[in-house]
């Protein structure tokens, strides 16, 4: 699908990202924190919400594919809630939120899986 769409699409947004991404890994938390922290923790955090919800059903009757799967489903629409941006013009899409989505995703369903379970009636 991403090869459908045109390159510079994807261009200046990656390239950012990876920025971002390797100040964060070289110690300038600092500044990468100044310019985009709340964007991320809300995606994290509706992310992770979003996940709980979608995982819980396979979570309670313990089968970690579907687990997997409904947290794959929860990156994918992540994903293309960025590409929809992208395409939009007036909203920006940017890779780095859809990093922020698979953590909260990952956060999400591995707190499904321990805690879902628990719940059972």
């Amino acid at each position: 699908m991403f090869l459908l769409l045109p390159a510079p699409l994807f261009a200046e947004p990656l390239e950012r990202s990876i920025v971002r991404l390797l100040a964060l890994l070289l110690g300038d938390a600092p500044r990468v924190a100044a310019e985009a922290p709340w964007d991320w923790v809300a995606h994290g955090v509706l992310f992770a919400l979003l996940a709980w919800v979608w995982c819980g059903q396979a979570a309670r009757a313990g089968r970690a594919r579907g687990v997997f799967l409904a947290a794959a489903g929860a990156v994918a629409y992540g994903g293309a809630i960025e590409i929809a941006q992208m395409l939009l013009g007036y909203r920006s899409g940017e890779w780095m939120d859809l990093v922020a989505d698979a953590f909260g995703v990952a956060a999400g369903a591995v707190l499904a899986t321990r805690l879902w379970p628990r719940l059972k009636r």
